[in-house]
């Protein structure tokens, strides 16, 4: 299942006609402090019952597929304590860029833990 726009898309992941996962991208058309203005991995949320089965990494693959064809760069940015996150997208090509409190008005943990900026190149 697919929604898009000129400058973003939301996939869903359907299994037995039930959504098992969700992802989404956005795009930044100016600079925002440490982070460049450019195509982002937004969130991607898989159901509980469904983790572990490779589902995060498809939608991840399918939303940098559709950045490319519009981009030659992609960023995503994580809680530094997201290991998880940032395993599977170190394994799908992303370069820690740097380390903040806050990217475009997000902060971890209330600000306690640093985000850290990745970059991943086609």
């Amino acid at each position: 299942m697919i929604a898009r726009s000129k400058d973003r898309v939301v996939l869903a992941a359907v299994s037995d006609d039930q959504v098992v996962g969700m992802a989404k991208t956005h795009f930044h058309e100016e600079p925002d402090g440490a982070a460049p203005a450019g195509h982002y991995l937004g969130g991607v949320v898989v159901g509980p019952k469904s983790r572990r089965l490779g589902i995060g990494s498809a939608l991840t693959r399918a939303r940098l597929e559709w950045i490319w064809t519009r981009s030659s760069t992609a960023y995503y940015f994580a809680n530094e304590h997201n290991t998880a996150s940032i395993q599977m997208h170190e394994a799908l090509g992303f370069q820690p860029r740097g380390r903040t409190k806050e990217i475009r008005g997000v902060r971890a943990d209330d600000g306690r833990a640093d985000l850290i900026l990745f970059e991943a190149s086609r």
